[in-house]
């Protein structure tokens, strides 16, 4: 399943899974395997949705039941800051204009965090992948909460929207975006 990766790529994965059947039992489901879609990501169990994060030194995982959830993204990062020269290809001509993530201690890292939570949310039921230009992001410092618009009119909607919210939190060493979309919302 894992093929050729490295010892640290290995615990990653398998401290994702841990984390994942954690949520699984806490929402009520049976102990089931947790495989991966061709594309890696999580293949959850009939009746819910959800997302798995690593980053260097912490991971997490996210599930709910898909008859209040429709899609999860979960992004975790560490605190490392993203060069200068990825600014362009994270942020959006219009959000760099902005600078909304330049007050964040995590600058443009907390724009790509969010994208990847945002992706996350949208891949599984759309089967298509997001560029980080196709999406534009607004953030609320105070809140912490976030509001992304898919922008590439070629990119099919999420569930019948183009917008997706969730939230952002620094922790000790990174930060997290948790992408949600909720059924009836």
């Amino acid at each position: 399943m894992l093929g050729n990766v490295s010892l640290r790529r290995r615990r990653e994965f398998a401290w994702g899974r841990h984390h994942a059947h954690e949520v699984l039992r806490k929402l009520g489901f049976a102990p089931v395997p947790i495989l991966s879609r061709v594309d890696r990501a999580p293949l959850w169990p009939s009746g819910v949705v959800g997302s798995i994060s690593h980053s260097s030194s912490d991971c997490g995982a996210v599930a709910g039941k898909s008859n209040t959830v429709l899609a999860l993204g979960l992004d975790i990062e560490d605190q490392e800051p993203l060069g200068a020269d990825l600014l362009p290809l994270v942020c959006t001509s219009e959000e760099i204009e902005r600078k909304e993530w330049s007050s964040s201690r995590f600058g443009p890292k907390l724009f790509f965090a969010i994208k990847e939570a945002v992706y996350k949310s949208y891949a599984p039921a759309t089967g298509e992948f997001l560029d980080f230009q196709d999406v534009s992001v607004r953030t609320n410092d105070q809140s912490g909460v976030f509001e992304a618009e898919i922008v590439n009119p070629e990119k099919p909607t999420s569930f019948g929207s183009r917008t997706i919210n969730g939230i952002y939190r620094p922790f000790v060493g990174g930060i997290l975006a948790l992408a949600v979309r909720f059924r009836g919302a």
